[in-house]
């Protein structure tokens, strides 16, 4: 336990003085190694063989994928479509922003890419119809957690990589967890707008609903084809990430005719660099976790939790807690990596399901991009509103509760994560 005394101490000192995520793990596993023998090569070896898995090929090919939908018009016309859908509700724009980002979950697998897109557009549209910019900022950033939650999510591949767990059921297991989100941000949203007497706009008229639905079919029909692509066993996770690469650039180029191949370099380097960001931070997870087995902190765990005799709620209870706290400092990335082999064998032992545990893992730690320190869907929201930050963490008070009560609910009800991968027979 001294070695992750240490490694914790040189971690959060790293953090606090801000240097970036990946640097910090890897000087942090250096002063272990350089206190505690192990051979240095290792360092190098770890590394490598964290990021050398197929499915992790699929993180490249699902941010590309997301770039190019972006780029061929894609997410404005599902914005134009659920507008003109839900223009009789009070306070339209902030079923739109929900909306938006549930489907905008199904196509990027990034929080931070969603906020950053439905910001631009719909943050400036919530403040022209009477809502405040910090609720606008607070309930984007809080509506972006879906994207890591629905398929394709990045956080549920590098989980499943991890845990060695069929990553198609994780995928299919978060979509239960994510409409009932959905259904409680709406529900939250529609109090908010009948409190401050927020205005309707009127809805379209049938004929206009219609034509926006041609132009969007398109875009809508992607989650379908992830999904029967999946179920139907035609392709496998990183087979689905490339078709969706090839799909999106037949619709921005063909259908829409707004994809460009002249900006396709910049698209190329923007994933490229994502990617890279996020393979070092999982390369240096990987070797943190390594040391954490060689010291036998799993062990250690394990043979704690037996001396406590905890039951599996309380054990869940008490991992949620932890994580609550991690993803408070901690990207997910790193922290999943980190802590769900410190934990994992521990949740096996008391019978929890590992798709179960995987789909309330990632749950717990989105909740960490919408609190401080970290928070940084926040800050990405604060940027496009121009709001001070403590209206926007006040707004966010009640949404941040709302994902804490949703938290609570999948993990003492597993069946809200297994019961439609049983019913898919998946």
């Amino acid at each position: 336990m001294l070695m992750l005394l240490t490694l914790s101490l040189v971690l959060f000192t790293l953090m606090f003085l801000a240097v970036p995520i990946a640097v910090s793990l890897g000087l942090a596993s250096v002063v272990v190694i350089l206190i505690w023998g192990t051979p240095g090569f290792v360092l190098a070896q770890k590394m490598v063989n964290g990021i050398d898995s197929f499915p992790l090929l699929a993180v490249p090919f699902f941010i590309l994928a997301a770039a190019i939908m972006n780029s061929g018009g894609i997410t404005t016309r599902i914005v134009d479509l659920l507008g003109s859908t839900m223009g009789r509700l009070r306070g339209s724009s902030g079923h739109v922003n929900i909306g938006t980002n549930l489907f905008l979950a199904g196509i990027s697998g990034s929080s931070v890419a969603d906020a950053s897109a439905t910001g631009t557009l719909l943050i400036p549209e919530m403040k022209r119809e009477g809502y405040s910019g910090s609720f606008a900022a607070a309930l984007t950033a809080t509506a972006a957690l879906l994207g890591p939650i629905l398929p394709p999510s990045i956080p549920l591949i590098i989980y499943g990589v991890i845990a060695q767990v069929s990553i198609v059921k994780l995928f299919v297991g978060g979509y239960v967890p994510a409409l009932i989100i959905a259904l409680a941000l709406v529900m939250y949203v529609n109090h908010y707008a009948k409190k401050h007497d927020l205005p309707r706009r009127g809805r379209q008229g049938g004929a206009a609903i219609w034509q926006k639905f041609r132009v969007s079919i398109w875009a809508m029909s992607m989650p379908i084809l992830l999904i029967i692509g999946a179920r139907g066993g035609f392709f496998t996770v990183t087979e689905i990430g490339a078709v969706l690469v090839i799909y999106a650039i037949f619709v921005g180029w063909l259908i829409h005719r707004e994809f460009r191949w002249r900006s396709l370099p910049a698209i190329l380097k923007d994933a490229g660099m994502q990617t890279a960001n996020i393979m070092l931070v999982v390369s240096a997870s990987s070797f943190v976790a390594y040391l954490m087995v060689v010291h036998g902190v799993p062990k250690d765990l394990s043979r704690w939790i037996q001396e406590m005799q905890l039951s599996p709620a309380a054990f869940l209870l008490m991992i949620n807690v932890i994580l609550l706290i991690a993803g408070a400092f901690l990207d997910s990335t790193p922290a999943t990596i980190i802590i769900v082999p410190i934990v994992l064998p521990a949740a096996m032992e008391l019978g929890i399901d590992p798709v179960h545990f995987g789909v309330v893992v990632v749950v717990n730690l989105m909740i960490g991009l919408i609190h401080p320190p970290m928070g940084l869907n926040l800050l990405i929201t604060q940027s496009i509103a121009k709001e001070p930050m403590g209206a926007i963490l006040k707004d966010s008070i009640p949404l941040l509760a709302i994902m804490l009560a949703v938290l609570m609910m999948i993990t003492f009800v597993p069946m809200t994560v297994l019961w439609l991968p049983r019913v898919m027979g998946i």
